[in-house]
């Protein structure tokens, strides 16, 4: 079952090295495409982690146009700023629900899983709308629950055996409902909500890889989890890839994940 690959640096250097590429940089162009960005654009990327988005955003806009990524997280942003070395790109760290940025600023605003991490999404969507210009456009996606999504259902799983369910929610999948994503931002005031869902394979090396990337890469959103020691870490890894072995290719574990890619206008 074991993994080759080496799980080692700082949970941001895990995340651009590990879960980048396994995950987030498959779905970018697709948002980013949803956006409608053009060039010359001014364009704002919330929750922009190590910049999966960014660098896709930076190269549609061209030297021309401008792209912040906004992170609360200092250790994300100092990778992202080693990972997207773009002229045209700057950084800012800060809340989702509280900008520094004046009114009325972007001709888009996306937003890849970030959504449902924030504590006051309401806050958060009006934040995103303040800041886009007239009829601008948001695009922003949002994991199904995690029923869809065979490969963290066996992992949060393998988890409530040992602290529960209520405990083992794994919390990127816990905005999965189309309606609430849908009165959120409507809500928030937007116009010409769209919202469509879709999949891509998520792949890496091995069900291992999966379990020890996402502890290492992303502690804070896995909650319980990453508090688990290292041999409750491995037999969790192990059920994973018993619940999981049908996933398994040539090329290494790749499962499906569903995610609901909404679009509107301010």
């Amino acid at each position: 079952m074991g993994t080759t690959v080496q799980i080692a640096g700082t949970p941001a250097e895990i995340y651009e090295q590990h879960m980048v590429p396994a995950i987030f940089a498959r779905w970018a162009p697709d948002l980013v495409e949803a956006a409608g960005v053009r060039s010359k654009a001014r364009v704002l990327d919330v929750a922009c982690g190590t910049g999966s988005v960014t660098r896709i955003l930076s190269e549609r806009v061209g030297p021309e146009g401008t792209v912040v990524g906004l992170d609360i997280n200092p250790g994300m942003l100092a990778v992202a700023r080693v990972a997207v070395p773009r002229p045209n790109v700057e950084w800012l760290e800060g809340s989702a629900v509280s900008m520094a940025l004046p009114d009325s600023t972007f001709d888009n605003v996306v937003c890849q899983q970030g959504l449902q991490f924030f504590p006051d999404k309401p806050a958060a969507l009006s934040e995103m709308r303040r800041v886009l210009k007239p009829s601008g456009r948001l695009a922003l996606a949002c994991w199904r629950s995690v029923e869809h999504m065979p490969g963290y259902l066996a992992l949060e799983q393998a988890l409530a055996k040992r602290i529960g369910p209520e405990k083992a929610v794994l919390p990127p999948f816990t905005l999965g409902d189309a309606t609430t994503i849908r009165s959120l931002v409507t809500g928030a005031g937007f116009r010409e909500v769209r919202l469509r869902v879709d999949a891509k394979m998520i792949r890496f090396q091995s069900a291992e890889h999966m379990v020890r990337a996402v502890v290492g890469g992303a502690p804070t959103m896995l909650g319980a989890l990453a508090e688990q020691g290292a041999g409750v870490l491995a037999a969790i890894a192990a059920e994973v890839d018993e619940a999981t072995r049908t996933y398994v290719d040539d090329e290494g574990w790749a499962i499906p994940a569903i995610s609901h890619i909404v679009t509107a206008s301010a």
